[in-house]
């Protein structure tokens, strides 16, 4: 029998009803191994396998570097030690190594509190306006990537902050302070950042070649940022995970370890393992309450993306408000007014061509939306982008065909 990766198990979830719809498959999980997202009613817990203190089998690889800075803690690594054939303890020093370089290397590059020596990071760019900036090669190719797509989420830098501020609020007295949607000094201000942030002559940022980077910043906006203390011109936000999940799941491949899995708190899930090994997701619905619609599975490398509106509280860094009254602030801002919004409760996409990164970056302007029509999906479809969401009970899915096996809590599936 091959290497199964055992669950952990869901917390507070209600009880389900299961309907199987294919049976095709299960002896796939049984033979190979699975691997199971799982989100609860409070916490996101991922269980991807029986973790030991050695020995082969699959294991939660964690940074060696526990007081260094780094993206670990965003991050749950696991792998299948032994699986390549190397000895346990010498394959466990070096991924755990690699990935410790990555995840340390992915923290600078993207960090927008300081700078760091000998790397070319976000916070560079951002406190060198109208500057010709050399930055790392990650951040150059995730420049480019939000070029290729023409978003301009990463200009909403001053906006993401005001919400990073609700987020952190503990009441729902401070958080009026900061909610754009009950304070009308915080929805002028994000309004009047969205603007800035939408006009290419205000803010842009011009990519010149080997590395090379100017932020152009307008002389109204440098005096708009200088009044309102503003000082990141440019953030990735809820993108950032996607960038660094697609990094640390590249150099671990290109270092050739190839027999794990990383996923990040926020929904970012990277597959690395090329020899057919099975995984499964469990799709979540939430509209009262927090129900498991079904599951999703798929064999090999691949990159998935999950994003949703609704807190979990899984690794206690606050990325959502939620009101006493229940109405809830998320990350996702609309360019056209700096609004937090949401198209609908939770929508999963994935790929076997494309990463997180872009994967995520095809789905905002569906999903960060007031509205969302099943025709959009259609469109990622072309791209070999496959979309799952629910609405109304029903799961709908446009991915292939046997890839949803199970359903739950009374849920039907439309394809």
């Amino acid at each position: 029998m091959g290497r199964t990766a055992k669950n952990r198990d869901l917390p507070h979830l209600p009880p389900v009803e299961r309907v199987e719809l294919s049976s095709k498959h299960l002896v796939l999980r049984i033979a190979a191994a699975a691997l199971l997202l799982l989100i609860g009613a409070g916490a996101l817990a991922y269980a991807f396998g029986m973790f030991m203190s050695g020995g082969d089998g699959w294991r939660e690889i964690e940074v060696s570097t526990p007081n260094e800075l780094t993206c670990g803690s965003d991050f749950v690594f696991t792998y299948d030690i032994g699986a390549s054939g190397a000895s346990a303890s010498a394959e466990t020093r070096a991924v755990t190594a690699l990935y410790t370089q990555a995840a340390t290397h992915a923290y600078r590059v993207f960090d927008t509190v300081q700078s760091w020596d000998g790397v070319g990071g976000l916070y560079d760019v951002n406190h060198h306006p109208n500057e010709t900036v050399e930055v790392d090669p990650v951040l150059y190719e995730a420049f480019s990537l939000l070029e290729e797509h023409g978003s301009r989420a990463l200009y909403l830098g001053p906006v993401y902050a005001v919400y990073q501020s609700l987020f952190f609020c503990q009441d729902d007295t401070s958080a009026a302070e900061f909610d754009p949607f009950v304070n009308e000094a915080a929805a002028a201000f994000v309004s009047e950042c969205a603007a800035f942030a939408r006009d290419p002559a205000a803010v842009e940022l011009e990519l010149l070649g080997g590395g090379r980077v100017r932020l152009n910043v307008s002389a109204d906006y440098l005096a708009w940022a200088e009044y309102n203390e503003v000082g990141d011109f440019l953030d990735f936000f809820w993108l950032k995970n996607a960038f660094v999940a697609d990094y640390l799941a590249d150099t671990l491949t290109e270092g050739g370890y190839t027999y794990g899995a990383l996923s990040s708190y926020d929904g970012y899930v990277r597959t690395l393992d090329g020899s057919g090994t099975s995984y499964s997701l469990n799709l979540f619905d939430r509209a009262d309450t927090l129900l498991q619609a079904g599951i999703l599975n798929y064999e090999g490398p691949a990159a998935l993306v999950t994003l949703r509106a609704y807190p979990t509280g899984s690794d206690g860094i606050p990325r959502y408000y939620q009101w006493e009254n229940g109405d809830i602030r998320t990350p996702f801002v609309d360019l056209a007014d700096g609004l937090s919004r949401t198209a609908l409760p939770q929508m999963t996409c994935w790929s076997k061509s494309a990463g997180c990164a872009g994967i995520a970056l095809e789905m905002a302007p569906l999903y960060v939306a007031g509205d969302f029509s099943p025709a959009d999906a259609e469109g990622l479809a072309g791209s070999g982008i496959w979309s799952v969401w629910c609405w109304d009970r029903v799961l709908h899915s446009n991915s292939p065909e046997g890839s949803i096996t199970q359903l739950y809590n009374g849920y039907t599936l439309e394809k």
